[in-house]
């Protein structure tokens, strides 16, 4: 307790305002005296979970929240009208506070370790961290991988069994000179090596099978109810109608579906803006309305569904819609449409536009509308989450947002392709066929590549050029085109190798380091080495904008850099970020590993931590210093140690370059690789 005195109230309290606010929202639709006492309950419980840690101002807040409820316990009717905003806003206030307070002790609730929660019948429940129970995934996922590769050595095992056997078999038979003892030794030889060939398959394929079915478990703990989002958008819609005088009536479903935690934390602050959107741009005043021959309460409906292993949040309004002509003055103003274009707009063109951001159809600025960045989070939100967003709107009936994104990012199947000798996986999801490449196939129209497949024609992009690695125009013999879909629209994709379908466990790209857009995250191939995942969505933008060049340049092979550090999240950070810019990259876990490495192949960099196991990060620089063969490969120390004696003791090593984790940048990154290596 002593880190964060807070810890286990800051969870209990997460928990008990998600309930009020559940609770609250619940009360203003229907005045209820049940509901009145479970919110006492709560609030109570709340207040003194508060007093024990000494926050007397939330405690009080609690307490204010109690008076206003209690009058009400057998009368629910009397409650006063705006006294659910008033209690609304209180419990803003302690969720405000509480953030502070997680900024303050550097932590928040879902970083807490495992805590019991007693229950009449004992202790049944344990409320763990996202991250604890991310940690987990990953061992189970690399555990799993080292099984694989210990599969591999089955075969090896069975060839020791057979010659085992011929030696002993032909050695007796050709001259009988082997003594007892001998043929003893060889014959246990044999019983040993079959045991353990038997123990190898029986055992190792049941913990395989074992550790898939507890990955699987462990997946679904990260799941949370898709109630808790649609209590916050109902919250959203419910503000906006008031700071804007509107009445609506908002309706939901899908409350019964399990988000991925992380999707569905991602996901939160887009769809709140287009929840508001629905009433600010949407949902007209009442009088309107009525004129307008539509009932007085304008309707707002969020469902969400399962589709495969994608999510599908679609809000719908029974509004104005969107007015295709204030659209597209507001474009031509901003300069985002010519002033000859086409009179009508194309849905997916006015979707283009408003989801570009900077333009806003409210005709005066208010807190939940007007400035034109809310569609234009939506999409960068979705476009992280390799997903897609479409816009629907009919004049006079109302508009139709539709968001579609992966499921789960942590847990997914993927196809596994090669190309320009590099593995990567695409969600499978996103792809709609593949096909073998013959002459003919890929033509050239207005500067761009297109596959011709039958009447139809679709972008074409070599996978190797979207990586940054092969410049070559024309497709190689025996190459596959993947053809991916996202947002309605496709793309082929150019890959040299299918090899099939894999799942895989994602790993994200940390936060603080901006990724190439194309890169949605990392997975393990069969072999335990870390490969990239890549979003389809961006596959198709690049293949629809890509213009590659008549005559490219040839440019001589540049030697491949070696990545040294323990961490595997560094290792897949920095190998995603360096084959992206078109870099060969092999990794090292260790320093010894890495210095067996470089005298076994030449590098044009070594990019290495300081903190390792064994030899450090300054050990191995002074050591390749030490070495004819090695000394003018230059070495980049990548590090979280950012003192100045330890950033000396790098230069005195013979680095020339200290960048340090926590000030990460991927810009400078790349430019110190750049003056390094070219």
């Amino acid at each position: 307790m002593a880190k964060d005195p807070y810890r286990y109230f800051r969870i209990e309290a997460h928990e008990l305002l998600e309930a009020l606010s559940r609770g609250l929202l619940a009360l203003d639709k229907e005045r209820s005296t049940e509901q009145v006492r479970q919110l006492l309950r709560q609030a109570h419980t709340f207040k003194g979970a508060a007093r024990v840690v000494k926050l007397t101002d939330l405690a009080e807040l609690a307490h204010r929240i109690e008076d206003l409820l209690s009058p009400h316990r057998a009368e629910a009717g009397g409650l006063e009208a705006g006294a659910v905003d008033q209690m609304l806003r209180m419990v803003d206030t302690i969720r405000a506070s509480l953030a502070r307070l997680g900024e303050e002790t550097g932590t928040t609730p879902e970083q807490a370790p495992a805590e019991s929660v007693p229950t009449e019948g004992g202790i049944t429940t344990l409320r763990i961290g996202v991250s604890d129970l991310d940690g987990i995934l990953e061992g189970v996922a690399e555990t799993i991988s080292a099984f694989k590769l210990l599969e591999r050595g089955r075969p090896l095992l069975a060839e020791a069994i057979a010659l085992a056997r011929s030696l002993a078999s032909n050695g007796s038979a050709r001259d009988g000179s082997r003594s007892a003892r001998d043929e003893a030794t060889l014959a246990r030889l044999v019983e040993l090596l079959e045991g353990v060939h038997r123990a190898v398959t029986e055992h190792g394929e049941r913990a395989l099978g074992e550790l898939e079915e507890l990955r699987s478990a462990a997946s679904e703990l990260r799941l949370l109810g898709a109630d808790v989002l649609l209590a916050e958008l109902e919250r959203a819609a419910r503000d906006a109608a008031r700071v804007l005088d509107r009445k609506i009536e908002f309706l939901e479903g899908g409350a019964e579906i399990r988000i991925d935690a992380y999707v569905l934390s991602r996901l939160r602050g887009a769809l709140r803006h287009v929840v508001r959107n629905a009433v600010a741009h949407g949902i007209e005043p009442e009088a309107e309305r009525i004129a307008l021959g539509k009932p007085p309460a304008g309707l707002v409906r969020v469902t969400i569904e399962r589709r495969g292993h994608r999510i599908a949040v679609t809000c719908r309004d029974d509004g104005r819609g969107l007015q295709s002509d204030d659209v597209r003055r507001i474009a031509r103003q901003r300069g985002l449409l010519a002033d000859d274009s086409a009179a009508e707009l194309d849905p997916g063109r006015l979707a283009r536009i408003l989801l570009g951001g900077g333009v806003s159809t409210a005709r005066s600025l208010t807190e939940v509308a007007g400035r034109g960045v809310g569609l234009d989070v939506v999409r960068a939100t979705v476009e992280e989450l390799g997903g897609e967003v479409g816009i629907e709107t009919d004049a006079g009936a109302g508009t139709r947002v539709e968001i579609v994104v992966p499921f789960s990012l942590s847990s997914m199947p993927a196809l596994r392709v090669q190309a320009d000798g590099r593995t990567s996986f695409i969600a499978l999801d996103s792809v709609q066929k593949t096909r073998r490449l013959r002459a003919g196939d890929i033509v050239r129209s207005e500067g761009r590549q297109r596959l011709v497949d039958g009447d139809v024609v679709t972008p074409f992009l070599p996978l190797a050029r979207a990586l940054g690695g092969s410049s070559s125009d024309e497709p190689r013999a025996l190459q596959t085109a993947v053809v991916v879909e996202a947002g309605g629209r496709r793309a082929a994709v150019g890959v040299d190798r299918v090899f099939g379908v894999q799942h895989v466990v994602v790993r994200s790209v940390p936060d603080h380091v901006r990724a190439h857009p194309i890169v949605a995250g990392a997975a393990l191939d069969p072999d335990g080495v870390v490969e990239l995942v890549v979003a389809s969505a961006a596959l198709v933008q690049m293949a629809e904008q890509d213009r590659p060049s008549s005559e490219a340049a040839v440019r001589p092979a540049r030697p491949p850099l070696l990545v040294i550090d323990d961490s595997l999240t560094t290792r897949m950070l920095e190998q995603s970020i360096l084959e992206s810019a078109g870099y060969r990259v092999d990794l090292a876990v260790s320093g010894e590993e890495g210095l067996k490495k470089a005298k076994q192949r030449r590098y044009g960099l070594f990019i290495v931590d300081v903190e390792m196991p064994g030899m450090s990060g300054f050990e191995f620089i002074e050591r390749t210093r030490g070495d004819a063969e090695l000394r003018e490969v230059p070495a980049l120390l990548v590090t979280s140690r950012a003192s100045q004696d330890d950033k000396r003791r790098g230069k005195e090593a013979g680095a020339r370059g200290y960048i340090v984790k926590s000030e990460f940048d991927q810009g400078q990154f790349l430019d110190a690789i750049q003056r390094l290596v070219g």
